[in-house]
């Protein structure tokens, strides 16, 4: 059952975020866009489905599970690249972080926020989280 919840939610989710960056907005607003997608779908399931979902993935070592969250990582991480390369050309990202760094940050920030009790507080920042990420990727205006 977790596999058919998780495989649908990962599927929806995933050609959402398609449709947000084929509509070409402006750097701040796709990624901002992207964070309340997934806030959105977040909403749409039970709060204690989803932690006892993380609490699984998280514990158990399945491998089709595993195959299902490699391929969403690696379809998100190719839509990161698409967002960073477009937020580098509007000047709204510092060249001074490499693609590799900037996928470690989301990857980092992802995983963190999947831990049930960071998930269960963050939820109600997510504007203020993506407001935040945006100005650190930023260019130092000063130098």
């Amino acid at each position: 059952m977790f596999h058919e919840v998780y495989k649908d939610f990962i599927e929806t989710l995933s050609i959402t975020a398609k449709q947000i960056m084929d509509k070409d907005l402006p750097f701040e607003e796709t990624l901002l866009a992207m964070s309340q997608n997934k806030i959105h779908f977040l909403h749409q399931i039970n709060n204690q489905f989803y932690l006892d979902i993380m609490e699984h993935l998280t514990k158990k070592d399945d491998d089709g599970l595993s195959l299902m969250i490699n391929k969403f990582a690696e379809n998100s991480y190719g839509m990161l690249l698409d967002l960073f390369h477009r937020g580098r050309k509007e000047g709204k990202v510092d060249l001074k972080y490499s693609d590799e760094f900037l996928l470690l940050y989301f990857q980092a920030i992802v995983e963190g926020i999947s831990n049930p009790k960071i998930y269960e507080r963050i939820v109600p920042y997510t504007e203020e989280w993506t407001e935040l990420l945006i100005k650190g990727l930023a260019p130092n205006k000063s130098e």
